[in-house]
């Protein structure tokens, strides 16, 4: 199992394919296999797909003292570093939106493109918002990652006409689960997130990645508002909003986010 040390934490990582590398990062508290689903087949066709565990998650391991985004960025580096990784497109989801950014500002000697997909750059709700601890006591940990994961994720009309995929989905997800005092440090750190002020200071191409379906609220804006923050925070910063689409698009529809994404990297 291929894992680095970094500051008494073992991190665990994988690698698909040759070429250009190619990091993702997952959203709070996710471990990587969700990318196995259609992200590795799609990219590792022409890139080095590079994944990890976030520290807390996964095969990872489980600090228990505090942790942020930039320990986060930090680690992805390390396992760059340790791969002799340069060039590296960077594509962070939700919560890896935030690590993609930092990773962007503080490692930019790593990262030479950047996609924010429905990331967020500051988080105006410091704490574990009201909302996730409400639905956590009343729904158990477990039953609320499948609950809100169901609801910011999949349209209506997607769960009715794929149960199967929703539910194919869901188990990989569900996998791997981390301790929920983990889970509330990942809250934690991405609640504290904040480089609104440093967002001109990304060079490099980025791509804003967003659901036009995605106005469901945890803190005080949505991630639709977010990336707008986003793209006109970021000089030249391309913006894509993927019609019809919640949170999920990765696995509901990757075909038109990996256009998206393919298009982007073209240019």
């Amino acid at each position: 199992m291929p894992t680095i040390e970094r500051q008494g934490v073992t991190l665990y990582y994988e690698t698909h394919g040759a070429g250009r590398p190619f990091l993702f990062l997952s959203e709070t508290a996710c471990h990587c296999d969700v990318w196995k689903l259609h992200q590795v087949p799609e990219f590792s066709r022409d890139h080095q797909v590079i994944l990890y565990d976030y520290r807390g998650t996964g095969r990872s391991t489980w600090p228990p003292e505090p942790y942020g985004i930039g320990d986060f960025a930090d680690d992805a580096a390390a396992i760059l570093e340790h791969l002799g990784a340069r060039d590296a497109i960077v594509c962070g989801h939700s919560m890896g939106g935030s690590v993609a950014q930092v990773m962007a500002l503080d490692h930019s000697d790593r990262v030479s493109s950047l996609i924010c997909a429905s990331g967020r750059a500051i988080n105006p709700t410091p704490g574990i918002p009201l909302r996730i601890a409400k639905e956590m006591v009343e729904w158990g940990y477990k039953q609320y990652l499948r609950d809100h994961g169901i609801l910011v994720g999949f349209t209506d009309a997607f769960i009715k006409k794929y149960p199967h995929r929703v539910e194919g989905y869901l188990a990989v997800r569900l996998a791997h689960l981390n301790p929920v005092e983990q889970y509330f440090r990942h809250v934690i750190a991405r609640q504290a997130h904040d480089v609104k002020d440093r967002l001109g200071e990304i060079r490099m191409p980025a791509l804003i990645l967003v659901g036009e379906d995605e106005h469901n609220v945890t803190s005080d804006t949505s991630l639709r508002q977010a990336a707008d923050v986003l793209a006109a925070g970021i000089p030249g910063a391309e913006f894509v909003e993927l019609k019809g689409e919640r949170h999920s698009y990765f696995f509901v529809n990757p075909d038109a986010a990996h256009a998206a994404i393919r298009r982007f990297l073209a240019g």
